[in-house]
């Protein structure tokens, strides 16, 4: 229950927000953030309750966007919708852990793109941890490119003799990879300074037209896709899922990106497809050797538009 401290205390940062995202973007943050967590919590689910062999993590994708790229990809049959433990990376990932039984995690391999993992899980967590992110991170899109993720992803299929094996996708996430979105600036990389504004920042501040957004997020969307069509006709699995951990807002209630503890539809209420994958041996992944990138993960959640 909020109590008149609490409520009062929200009211005093109502100044920061018209600070950070002008008189009318930061008002209808404020208020749409305000709302969703004066009325209760996320009540989602662990994705290891699920039977899988192979689960796919896209993240920050909206499961209604999914629907709009389905006619591009035969193996999306029907789109259903998961509850997630979260709206955003920083809360999903440490409830996931905290909820799914330790034999579990250590049957799984996790690949991820996403740097939350090296604050969130020991290298004892899984079978087998690779933090693509420290060895495959692309300074021109301040990201971990697709590619990388699927090359490391058949990998494991191949050679890997744990139960299960997690993939995870920074995209659609920004920064969107569109060659007419902003780049990013080197202050993403100082630790001295504040990254610059996402595109979802921007929209807020009226900087950027809303549609813009979405349609590099759509395009950034297609992208991933197109990478994971490769990964299925290179990996042997009865019983893949493809999900978010999270979604992504476009304006509902005020709201753009994924603002922590906001039960919305569009951020909690995730796709969930099922199908299979055949090893057709379509594809040989690029050798990387795993090691510590020249950015740390601290920059790097920065260049994705995350600050402490």
């Amino acid at each position: 229950m909020i109590n008149a401290t609490t409520l009062a205390k929200g009211v005093t940062s109502v100044p920061g927000f018209v600070r950070e995202y002008g008189l009318r973007g930061g008002l209808q943050r404020w208020a749409g953030l305000a709302y969703h967590r004066l009325n209760g919590g996320i009540d989602g689910r662990s994705l290891f309750e699920m039977d899988w062999d192979v689960c796919i993590i896209l993240d920050a994708c909206r499961a209604d966007e999914l629907e709009l790229q389905r006619e591009a990809h035969d193996w999306i049959q029907e789109i259903s919708r998961f509850p997630s433990l979260a709206s955003c990376t920083w809360n999903w990932l440490p409830r996931t852990l905290q909820v799914t039984p330790d034999d579990i995690l250590s049957e799984t391999t996790y690949v991820s793109a996403n740097p939350f993992a090296a604050r969130f899980c020991e290298p004892s967590t899984f079978a087998c941890l690779d933090e693509v992110y420290e060895y495959a991170w692309d300074e021109r899109w301040g990201t971990v490119l697709p590619r990388p993720v699927t090359d490391r992803a058949i990998h494991h299929g191949r050679t890997g003799d744990s139960d299960r094996l997690l993939v995870h996708y920074v995209q659609p996430h920004v920064p969107f990879l569109t060659d007419d979105a902003d780049p990013l600036s080197k202050r993403n990389f100082d630790h001295d300074e504040r990254s610059v504004p996402d595109a979802w920042d921007r929209v807020t501040r009226g900087e950027l037209p809303r549609q813009t957004a979405i349609d590099r997020y759509r395009e950034t969307l297609s992208t991933v896709l197109e990478d994971v069509d490769l990964l299925l006709e290179n990996v042997d699995a009865d019983d893949v899922v493809l999900t978010a951990d999270h979604g992504e807002a476009f304006g509902e209630f005020g709201l753009y990106g994924h603002p922590q503890n906001v039960d919305m539809p569009c951020l909690t209420q995730v796709p969930w497809v099922e199908t299979s994958a055949t090893d057709r041996e379509t594809h040989d992944p690029a050798p990387y050797e795993p090691g510590v990138s020249t950015v740390s993960s601290a920059d790097q959640l920065r260049a994705l538009g995350y600050t402490e």
